[in-house]
C-alpha cells in the first residue's frame, strides 16, 4: 500500500497562504468565459509505503502563482491519480474479496471534493476512470454470490470482517456497498446538475445512477422506528442488520445498527435525490427515506449547554435505548464526523425539516466544545471523555464539513482547531489526498483563487 502525503510544513504552508489570499475554493465558484479553475499543488509529496510507515521524502521547489487559466493549472491533486489507480483500484474489483471500502472510499470521495472546489473537467474524468473499475467489480456482473443469501446481489462482496457464524463467509453487506455508492450517486448527480457535462458524462451518470438504485431496491436496507411518530409529529428509519448478520461470531440479526451505520448508509440516497430532482423528476422516495432518517437522528441527539450559553449535542455509538456490546458510550470521533457529512448533505439538498442551520450549528459545537482539549488536543469521545484522542489530528478532516457553522459560538472554528493541532504534532503528522482535498472544499468558507504549479514545476512522484 503507498499513500501520497505531505509534510507537515509544506501542508501548514499551504493553509497559511490560501487563507493569506483568500485561497480556499467554495464549492460555489463560478465558470468564467468557458474555463475551469483547478485545485493546487505546492508542496513536496512524502511517500508512505506498507504498514510499517517507511518513509521515503522527494523534495522539489515550486513556484506559486495565482490561478486563473486551466491550462497552467498542472496539480499536484491530478498528479497522483494513476498511484492511486494502481494501488488501490486496479485489480481490487471483481473479485472474491473486496476492499471494505474505508481507505477506497475516502479517496473517491476525495475526487468529489476536488471537482465541488474546483470545477476542473479533469478531476470528474479522473474520479469516472476509478468508478468505471469500481462499477465494473459490481457482483451483479461477476456473478459472485452472497453467502448470507447463497445468491447474487447488488453490492461489492468482500471477507474483510469476520461474517458468518464460524467466520470466513463473504458479506455483501450495506456498509462496504454505501462507501462506494456515495461517489457512483454524487457523479450522477454533479454530471446532471450540469447540462454541459452530458455529453462527456451523460451515459456513465446513467450507468451509476441505476446501480445505486438497483443496490438500494435490493437490500431495502431500511426499517421504520417503531419509538416513532417522535414528539414533533415526525417518523423515523434507521438501517437494521439483515437476517442472518454474523460478525466476529455474534449475531446481529435484525439489530438497530449503531447511528454512523444508519448515516452512512442513507447519504447516497441525498444525492440520489438531489440527481433526480435534476433531470426533473423528483424521486420523492429517496426524500421521504432520508428525511425519515434525519429525524431518527435527531431524536438520538442530547443537547448540552456550557456555562457561555453555547449549545452543542452528544449521542450514543449505539442507538439510545439498546447496547448489544454491553458497552453502552458516547460516540467516538471518528465515526461521529460522518454524520456531520450526512446533516451537511441533507442540508445542501434543502431537506432540512429537523437540520436547520441553528441544529447544524451545534453539531459543529460538538467538535469545539465537546471534543476539544485546550487548543491542540482533542477527546477519543465526542462529550470530552475516553482520554486523549491519539491518532494524527489530519485524520478528524472530515469534520471540516461543518467548518462554515463554526463561526457563531464563543470559541474558534473547527479549521483552527485542527490546523493547531497538526502544528503541534510536527513532523509525525502524514496528509493524503482526502485530506487535502477536504481542506480545499470546506477548511476556509470562501475563496477568490487559487494556488498552483506552474507547468514546469508539476511533476509526479
Amino acid at each position: 500500500m503507498k499513500i501520497r502525503c505531505l509534510s507537515t510544513k509544506a501542508f501548514l504552508f499551504l493553509i497559511a497562504l490560501l487563507w493569506t489570499l483568500d485561497g480556499f475554493c467554495s464549492s460555489n465558484m463560478p465558470h468564467t468565459d468557458g474555463k475551469t479553475v483547478a485545485p493546487p499543488d505546492i508542496f513536496c509529496p512524502r511517500i508512505t509505503t506498507g504498514k510499517t510507515g517507511n518513509n521515503i521524502k522527494k523534495k522539489r521547489k515550486v513556484k506559486l502563482f495565482l490561478a486563473t487559466d486551466v491550462t497552467r493549472n498542472v496539480t499536484w491533486f491530478l498528479n497522483q491519480h494513476n498511484d492511486l489507480k494502481k494501488n488501490y483500484f486496479t485489480g481490487k474489483f471483481g473479485v472474491d474479496n473486496h476492499p471494505s471500502g474505508w481507505d477506497a472510499g475516502a479517496y473517491l470521495r476525495a475526487y468529489i471534493d476536488m471537482y465541488e472546489a474546483s470545477h476542473d473537467v479533469r478531476v470528474l474524468r479522473n474520479l469516472d476512470d476509478l468508478l468505471t473499475i469500481v462499477a465494473d467489480g459490481n457482483d451483479v456482473l461477476t456473478g459472485r454470490v452472497n453467502d448470507i443469501t447463497g445468491t447474487v446481489m447488488p453490492g461489492w462482496g468482500t471477507r474483510e470482517y469476520d461474517y458468518g457464524p464460524y467466520g470466513g463467509e463473504r458479506y455483501s453487506d450495506m456498509l462496504t456497498n454505501a462507501l462506494y455508492a456515495y461517489p457512483l450517486a454524487a457523479f450522477a448527480r454533479i454530471v446532471k446538475e450540469d447540462p454541459r457535462l452530458t455529453y462527456e458524462f451523460g451515459a456513465d451518470a446513467d450507468r451509476y445512477y441505476g446501480m445505486v438504485h438497483d443496490l438500494y431496491e435490493s437490500h431495502k436496507p431500511f426499517v421504520p422506528d417503531e419509538e416513532s411518530p417522535y414528539s414533533d409529529g415526525t417518523t423515523g428509519m434507521y438501517f437494521a442488520y439483515p437476517d442472518n448478520y454474523y460478525e466476529d461470531r455474534q449475531d446481529y440479526s435484525g439489530i438497530e445498527a449503531p447511528i454512523n451505520w444508519t448515516v452512512i448508509i442513507a447519504e447516497p440516497l441525498v444525492e440520489m435525490y438531489r440527481a433526480s430532482v435534476a433531470e426533473g423528476k423528483p424521486n420523492n422516495a429517496y426524500k421521504d427515506i432520508v428525511t425519515e432518517v434525519g429525524s431518527y437522528i435527531w431524536w438520538n441527539m442530547s443537547i448540552k449547554t456550557t456555562d457561555s450559553s453555547d449549545r452543542y449535542l452528544t449521542w450514543y455509538y449505539w442507538p439510545a435505548d439498546i447496547d448489544p456490546d454491553s458497552s453502552t458510550r458516547m460516540e467516538d470521533l471518528t465515526h461521529g464526523a460522518h454524520l456531520a457529512e450526512f446533516v451537511v448533505s441533507l442540508y445542501d439538498a434543502n431537506i432540512r425539516n429537523q437540520w436547520n442551520r441553528v441544529r447544524i450549528q451545534y453539531l459543529a459545537n460538538t467538535f469545539t466544545f465537546g471534543a476539544v482539549i485546550g487548543d491542540i488536543y482533542f477527546s477519543n469521545y465526542i462529550d470530552g471523555t475516553g482520554g486523549i484522542y491519539k491518532d494524527d489530528a489530519a485524520t478528524l478532516y472530515e469534520w471540516l464539513e461543518l467548518q462554515q457553522y463554526s463561526h457563531e459560538s464563543s470559541r474558534n472554528t473547527i479549521s483552527f482547531y485542527i490546523q493547531n493541532a497538526i502544528r503541534n504534532e510536527g513532523n509525525d503528522e502524514k496528509y493524503n489526498i482526502a485530506v487535502f482535498a477536504k481542506f480545499m472544499r470546506y477548511g476556509r468558507d470562501y475563496s477568490a483563487g487559487i494556488l498552483a504549479l506552474s507547468p514546469d514545476q508539476a511533476g509526479g512522484s
